[in-house]
């Protein structure tokens, strides 16, 4: 019994007014790219050939009455799957109870998948009590004899899915014609270039606006052979990258009014390496599976299908050929770089939480990498801020960066100074951070407590709520939009919790630390005793100014701690 009063609860049921039973409809359409407008109709014709059935409809019927409350479009969507943005929102519609019925121009438009369109009609709508009305197919799961169409139903939707797959093969045959034949078959062309239909074939021509920008960037890094420079070069000119030239149609910008991102490193490369600004039209590099749009799946260069001499090129072959070798060599330098080697293995990065540009407050970036001498080779690092060397950020605009040996010949004296009564007495200061992390660990239980109880009167409102719904006191509605936000409310509620028992543990790690630090300032001091852990417990932030200025903030407990040492 208990399972049947709770499957009607669950039913949108129509009011009935006036004796009037009212149905709360809307009508989802559907176009995907592949559309057949002179065969299928446009959504305008989706549209309005549900609203005259329901005009019909409601002339006709005397006891029932449709009113449409939205209407739901997808535009250049596949009906293979069904996880389009609109039809999730009729769905959402749907459980909150604003309506209780689905009209579409036939079940082609609903979906082409067999399977998950079968269990939509026959199983969740049903369940949640929502009629399905498919008008070119005369399908109506309200009306009485409509088990009859079901076979019916099932027939068109098998035969909707064999049409996805069998028209999916025929379009990727047909694309690869058009490739074959020279044609450009992307979306937007790329930069540098516009595309122009020239008879069947859709062909690349120079973008006069920015062709000369692409040969800018392949002289200027045969020049400084750097991917880096080359973006900052773009960014000083006031340049608007591919993206947003593509947005504005502005090949530049207003040096007082920008807010986005502008060239880097990566913008730069895939324009240096890309074999169209030579003529060549490569394509294939990726494809989509037919279930799902967003899946892009990328394609070995084996797959890749090049013509070559299918358009006008930007950059001449030898221009090319001389940035392919620079970028050969920058590939080969940079796989040093990353990757360790049995000579050259890379130091843990002991500054990485606490080291922050004092321009524009990012976290300053490690450049780690082998340096030759005359007498051999030896790792180096350095520091720098991506802000001043990638985008245009107006906050950041000059070269920011310190190698690693000058940063801690700078900052071991200063730790030494700052600590200096510190390093006279360890003993008074271990009893002191001992007694502050005691203190510490007393509000953390306290606050565990706390999100404790809040959890308890969660469970209980939560309890109270599903007992005046079950009891038919509060609106399903109601009930949904107390739910969203209790599930809201638990995560958080689920995080305090959480991140309080972190911090619990991470005391007696801390005092660890707090303990090994000391005695790592007492030792003969050198940059080799310098540790991560160290200088977390000391230092709260180092800003790194232009110039190589620097400024320590130490944390609050040693200032603390001076202050006791005093009395």
């Amino acid at each position: 019994m208990g399972r049947i009063s709770k499957r009607k609860m669950l039913n949108q049921q129509p009011e009935k007014k006036d004796g009037v039973l009212r149905i709360q409809a809307g009508i989802y359409a559907r176009l995907s790219s592949d559309q057949d407008v002179k065969k299928n109709g446009s959504v305008e014709i989706q549209i309005e050939i549900a609203k005259k059935f329901v005009e019909e409809f409601n002339r006709q019927e005397i006891e029932e009455e449709i009113e449409v409350v939205e209407y739901y479009i997808d535009l250049g969507k596949t009906g293979s799957n069904f996880e389009r943005e609109h039809f999730l929102r009729l769905l959402q519609d749907i459980r909150l109870g604003k309506i209780n019925c689905v009209i579409v121009k036939d079940l082609s438009r609903f979906g082409r998948n067999y399977l998950e369109a079968g269990n939509y009609i026959e199983k969740i709508f049903p369940f949640l009590g929502v009629r399905f009305i498919a008008v070119a197919d005369g399908f109506d799961t309200g009306k009485e004899g409509n088990e009859n169409k079901q076979m019916g139903s099932e027939i068109k939707n098998l035969v909707n899915d064999m049409y996805a797959k069998e028209f999916s093969k025929k379009a990727k045959l047909h694309l690869k014609q058009r490739r074959e034949e020279g044609s450009y078959v992307g979306g937007v062309p790329p930069y540098g270039y516009k595309a122009k239909w020239n008879g069947k074939r859709r062909v690349l021509l120079p973008d006069e606006n920015t062709k000369c920008i692409v040969r800018f960037i392949y002289e200027k890094f045969v020049e400084m052979q750097n991917y880096t420079m080359v973006a900052k070069e773009l960014n000083d000119r006031c340049i608007n990258p591919p993206y947003l030239y593509k947005k504005t149609k502005e090949v530049y910008y207003v040096a007082d009014n920008v807010k986005d991102k502008g060239w880097d490193k990566s913008a730069v490369e895939r324009i240096l390496k890309s074999e169209t600004y030579i003529g060549n039209l490569v394509q294939g590099k990726t494809s989509i599976t037919a279930r799902n749009e967003k899946n892009r799946i990328h394609n070995p260069k084996d797959k890749w299908l090049i013509i070559k001499g299918t358009h006008e090129p930007i950059i001449e072959k030898e221009l090319y050929k001389k940035a392919e070798e620079i970028r050969q060599k920058i590939k080969e330098r940079t796989t040093t770089y990353k990757h360790h080697t049995k000579n050259y293995s890379i130091e843990e990065n002991i500054l990485s939480n606490i080291l922050y540009c004092g321009v524009c407050g990012r976290k300053m970036t490690r450049n780690s990498y082998v340096k030759q001498y005359a007498g051999g080779e030896a790792r180096m690092g350095k520091y720098f801020c991506l802000n001043s060397r990638q985008t245009k950020a107006i906050g950041c605009p000059k070269s920011n960066y310190i190698s690693k040996n000058e940063l801690l010949d700078i900052l071991l004296p200063l730790i030494h100074i700052e600590f200096e009564v510190l390093l006279n007495r360890p003993e008074h200061y271990i009893t002191y951070g001992k007694r502050r992390i005691a203190e510490t660990a007393k509000r953390t239980e306290e606050s565990i407590r706390e999100t404790e109880r809040k959890i308890r009167r969660f469970h209980e409102e939560e309890s109270n709520a599903y007992i005046d719904y079950s009891t038919g006191k509060i609106l399903q509605e109601n009930y949904v939009s107390f739910k969203k936000g209790q599930e809201e409310r638990w995560n958080e509620l689920n995080k305090q919790k959480q991140r309080w028992e972190r911090e619990k543990k991470e005391l007696d790690k801390q005092g660890i630390k707090y303990l090994t630090s000391i005695k790592i300032l007492v030792k003969p001091r050198c940059a080799k005793d310098i540790t991560k852990d160290m200088l977390e417990t000391f230092i709260s932030k180092i800003y790194i100014y232009p110039g190589k200025r620097m400024e320590v903030l130490f944390t609050v407990t040693f200032g603390m701690i001076r202050g006791v040492d005093n009395e």
